[in-house]
């Protein structure tokens, strides 16, 4: 299936197309208009590329970049919001719980590297953020070799120890 949710909506990775999703709603309309959606995708060809950010653009604008096309999740946003400033959060403060959750984190610091410094702010949040903080260059390596090799490989147990 080349079908998701992206940002809390549905998306297809083959041709691009997004779907708004309105929250909260029922589960057997919400299941109906995934398969809907899957249905209607099923046959897309594959032209979507994920857009990339211009490096040289200042901050602000990738950082608009990420809130319109980056991967985000509720970890990747707690980050925008504690280093921002700026309150983009509609659920609580989350820290990641597994590689994928991660991920999201990892690609918001691939399009703000400056924010790496400031990752020590979100020590200030709870013991698990500051776990994840004192180990954040492991967890990188660990990203980053799944990237490569495309399975398992310990990232989601060493996230687990360190209260995840």
């Amino acid at each position: 299936m080349a079908t998701t949710i992206k940002n809390s909506n549905l998306f297809c990775l083959n041709c691009g197309e997004e779907k708004v999703l309105v929250y909260p709603s029922p589960v057997d309309e919400m299941t109906k208009i995934m398969a809907k959606f899957d249905k209607d995708h099923k046959d897309c060809k594959p032209v979507w590329k994920q857009p990339k950010v211009d490096m040289s653009l200042p901050i602000e604008e990738r950082m608009e970049f990420w809130l319109t096309k980056g991967w985000r999740g509720t970890s990747s946003e707690t980050i925008f919001q504690v280093i921002s400033g700026k309150n983009i959060l509609k659920h609580r403060m989350s820290h990641p719980c597994d590689p994928d959750d991660f991920s999201r984190c990892y690609k918001l610091l691939e399009i703000i590297p400056e924010w790496k410094n400031e990752l020590h702010k979100m020590k200030a949040i709870s013991p698990v953020w500051s776990n994840l903080v004192d180990n954040w260059a492991e967890l990188d390596k660990f990203y980053e070799d799944m990237r490569v090799v495309k399975k398992a490989n310990g990232m989601y147990e060493f996230m687990q120890k360190l209260g995840c």
